[in-house]
């Protein structure tokens, strides 16, 4: 087949719309993703996060005995080391993180270890608390 009839014919252009610019026409062809959000979901499910271990009788009793400690010296604002569990917001399980600081308050009624720099700790998730006051003494 032959174009003799139509190669000389000028280019047809719209008389309602300007002509795109290569740029735009280019544009159109950019690769997209067609998954948007796949590769954040991929990652956060490769995440990993940790158990709550369970105290032994002789771990609760330890952590009783330093909780009484830090109460009878609450005056004296004493430092502590705490490692404690938290809870991770999206997904079953967590880690264990030290806090370390000036203890402000135990409130007891909310069950929490109030620190001066603001840190608040759930009584429930502690694993170890260490005087930091008293040389390396574990509680």
């Amino acid at each position: 087949m032959k174009y003799e009839d139509i190669i000389d014919i000028p280019h047809w252009d719209p008389k309602r719309h300007p002509r795109m610019s290569p740029l735009d026409r280019a544009a159109q062809f950019a690769p997209f993703a067609a998954l948007t959000g796949y590769e954040a979901m991929v990652s956060e499910t490769s995440r990993l996060t940790g158990s709550r271990q369970e105290l032994d009788e002789e771990r609760m009793m330890a952590l009783n005995a330093a909780l009484t400690g830090i109460l009878e010296r609450i005056g004296e604002h004493p430092e502590i080391s705490v490692t404690w569990f938290r809870k991770d917001a999206r997904k079953d399980g967590g880690e264990y993180v030290v806090t370390q600081g000036t203890v402000r308050d135990v409130e007891i009624a909310n069950r929490l270890i109030v620190f001066r720099e603001g840190e608040r700790v759930s009584l429930d998730e502690i694993y170890e608390i260490r005087d930091l006051t008293r040389r390396d003494s574990r509680m």
